[in-house]
């Protein structure tokens, strides 16, 4: 058993340092940060669908996922105005696909059914390629690059700080009811990964000790809350993992999680105090 729970953790962080080089190396330049960008939003997009789908919920995936590629590419080059117009197109037309889909397959369904199926196509276009479509916007700002290298920095050190103490010291169930694996031992070393995160993210972008700290209690908050809203979702569609793609950690959506709010939190941000 203990063997068994070492290869995994070997694996997890393989596959997490592989990741992290990856997205350094995206940094070369913008537009290869916006095709990584959308890729990943992309295969997560797919994964949401694909879960709701097979709880039931009706979610068109192909338009979907091609909507969550195109997102990030319409935001870089044409910021917010790209960013909502690709939104509610995707929408309109996602709702189209299941309209035209029920009227061809002759399939019967009810009002409440379809607004249902309806709400959930806008919910995983909002959840997923929205939210992190913030982090184009981001790095498009002055000392872009730096802001988001700072932001994924902050939000990997809260993940990874949290999950490498709470499976080695966590005793005290911070919320068993919705994610039984997290402890108040793991958050506690969130929390210090979140100073790390948030002073070292201050040093690049040219700010004080104190946005640094404001900066990392922000991402932790949005970081802690990302992955309990994961953790609801998964458990209200009855499944594990969003996807098994990624050795140890899941699908895209299981690394995505925390990502998503923390990049809306880090723009806000950098544009408000910036």
């Amino acid at each position: 058993m203990e063997d068994q729970k070492t290869k995994t953790l070997t694996t997890r962080l393989v596959v997490g340092f592989s990741l992290g080089g990856v997205f350094v190396l995206s940094l070369i330049t913008p537009l290869l940060f916006v095709l990584l960008v959308a890729a990943a939003v992309a295969t997560a997009t797919y994964e949401l669908a694909t879960a709701m789908r097979n709880s039931g919920w009706h979610v068109p995936r192909i338009p979907a996922m091609l909507a969550a590629f195109t997102m990030p590419f319409m935001t870089f080059f044409f910021g917010p105005q790209g960013q909502w117009l690709t939104l509610w197109a995707a929408i309109g037309i996602m709702v189209a696909w299941r309209w035209l889909f029920l009227i061809f397959a002759k399939t019967s369904q009810g009002v409440k059914a379809s607004l249902r199926d309806f709400g959930a196509s806008a919910f995983v276009m909002a959840y997923v390629p929205l939210l992190l479509s913030f982090a184009i916007l981001l790095i498009n700002r002055p000392n872009g690059t730096a802001w988001v290298f700072g932001f994924v920095l902050t939000v990997a050190a809260i993940d990874s700080f949290g999950y490498l103490v709470g499976r080695i010291w966590g005793k005290t169930k911070l919320s068993p009811e919705i994610s039984p694996k997290k402890s108040w031992e793991g958050l506690l070393a969130s929390i210090l990964g979140a100073i790390f995160g948030g002073v070292v993210t201050s040093l690049l972008v040219g700010g004080s000790l104190w946005f640094g700290l404001l900066f990392g209690a922000a991402l932790l908050v949005s970081s802690v809350m990302g992955d309990l809203s994961e953790s609801l979702i998964k458990r209200d569609l009855e499944v594990k993992d969003m996807g098994d793609v990624l050795p140890g950690h899941g699908g895209f959506m299981d690394r995505l999680d925390s990502l998503l709010p923390s990049a809306f939190v880090a723009y806000l941000l950098s544009h408000v105090l910036f």
